[in-house]
């Protein structure tokens, strides 16, 4: 919760306690799960590893200690967000915070948070780089994680891993540009002044289709960048950037891969 709170800006405090059950095995998972989510349980029991956040209520089941852990990170800023903010964040940018905040090595027992510190996911972006199977940034503004769920490829690993490197980019990327945006953004949200800036810069029958579908690139625009093409090159540079030769050691080391250079260089 330290690190929700602090990682992109400060952000508030939940009003009431994040309740988070930690089972030891799926048979007990799945038996909570039908006892705290009535008529949501069947879908909920189609995951089929780690855990959920809904109605700010975290379920997860031991998976070992790195995994667990990074599971628990990841929904439980659902958790945070389900419970604290007063305006939804787009999908794309909710999933990419919670992969963001997945990151962490061990020192002793206590878990360290390192937004970097995710090998799972930095391996899943160079493998899709290296098949030429990475997605364009409109298609991630406007993709579901329930689009690729019934998928046989690795195409939701692939989002994901886009998404997690997403959230870096707009934390760091273009020597930081975007980064006092992205936690402008996050405050709004929070506070429920996003809807807001969305009617006065965008008019309000797109900002309540931004509101209502949560896709698509109306906050970008609103928040980053009018012109798309651009920051799709963009992160496109960076992304190149993040899978160079030699960047796993950064990602093993919890440090950004990513050199001013390659972050700057022209298309």
């Amino acid at each position: 919760l330290a690190q929700y709170r602090s990682a992109l800006g400060p952000l508030p405090p939940p009003p009431v306690r994040l309740d988070t059950y930690l089972m030891d095995n799926r048979p007990q998972w799945e038996r909570l799960t039908k006892q705290l989510m009535g008529g949501q349980a069947n879908q909920l029991l189609a995951i089929q590893r780690g855990g959920y956040a809904s109605r700010g209520i975290g379920v997860y089941y031991d998976l070992g200690l790195f995994d667990t852990c990074a599971i628990a990170a990841h929904e439980g800023w659902h958790q945070y967000t389900q419970r604290t903010f007063r305006d939804a964040l787009p999908i794309w940018l909710e999933e990419g915070v919670a992969t963001f905040m997945e990151g962490h090595s061990w020192s002793g027992a206590t878990p360290v948070f390192r937004a970097w510190a995710n090998v799972e996911r930095f391996d899943q972006l160079r493998r899709a780089a290296n098949a030429n199977s990475l997605m364009t940034l409109d298609e991630l503004l406007n993709a579901r994680p329930q689009d690729y769920v019934s998928q046989a490829n690795d195409s939701l690993l692939t989002y994901y891993a886009q998404l997690w490197a997403l959230s870096h980019f707009l934390n760091e990327g273009e020597q930081g540009i975007h980064s006092g945006r992205l936690r402008q953004l996050l405050s709004d949200a929070a506070d429920g002044e996003m809807r807001k800036v969305l009617t006065n810069k965008l008019g309000s029958r797109r900002a309540n289709l931004a509101i209502a579908t949560r896709s698509g690139d109306a906050v970008v625009e609103a928040y980053f960048d009018s012109d798309l093409t651009t920051m799709s090159q963009a992160y496109d540079r960076f992304l190149q950037g993040i899978v160079r030769p030699g960047a796993r050691d950064a990602i093993v080391a919890g440090r950004s891969p990513i050199l001013p250079s390659v972050v700057s260089a022209a298309p």
